[in-house]
């Protein structure tokens, strides 16, 4: 790991152990700086602010693992294992949702439509979705991904990661299903 992201990484260190105590809207720099032992200029080399600090966090743990090599053949154990890592610093993601709310929910569905986006492109073979049409479609799924997950955030992560990646996996498979015709009838 390069000098620079080892520093990263004490810097957000040091950000989630000060969420332990103190709510994150509430988490000066210079008491981030403090905790991590370096000095304000040294975080912002590396930080515009605790904003980009925050997004960088949510980057390296959840985003990048989930984009790196995705496919519909992994997208459900990619989506577990991220929830799992949110749930292991439940403290820290909570602190954040609660106290950064429409922050994270714009850094989520923004990079929640980009990969549903390829994943229509991915599916739209013949190109007979348009433009104006893609990106509808996918922001009304990034919604109702990120929706979920804020959701999930609130009510405490009581749900385990693989019991809520299996509702999805469920509702891709209902989609699909009515889809192809195998469903007509969704209310009973």
């Amino acid at each position: 790991m390069s000098e620079s992201n080892l520093t990263k990484k004490a810097v957000a260190d040091s950000l989630k152990k000060l969420t332990d105590k103190k709510a994150f809207d509430k988490i000066s720099v210079g008491e981030i700086t403090e905790e991590a032992g370096i000095n304000r200029q040294t975080f912002y080399y590396h930080f515009t602010d605790k904003y980009e600090l925050l997004e960088w966090i949510y980057k390296e743990e959840i985003v990048n693992p989930i984009k790196d090599e995705l496919d519909f053949n992994n997208w459900d154990k990619k989506l577990c294992d991220a929830l799992n890592v949110m749930i292991n610093e439940k403290m820290f993601y909570q602190n954040t949702i609660k106290h950064a709310e429409e922050y994270v929910s714009r850094f989520f569905l923004e990079n929640a439509r980009r990969v549903f986006e390829d994943a229509i492109e991915v599916l739209d073979e013949e190109n007979a979705i348009d433009e104006k049409a893609r990106r509808f479609y996918a922001g009304f799924f990034a919604n109702g991904l990120c929706g979920s997950l804020m959701e999930w955030l609130y009510d405490g992560m009581n749900m385990s990661a693989e019991e809520l990646t299996g509702l999805l996996t469920g509702l891709k498979s209902t989609v699909e299903m009515m889809a192809y015709g195998k469903v007509s009838k969704i209310i009973p």
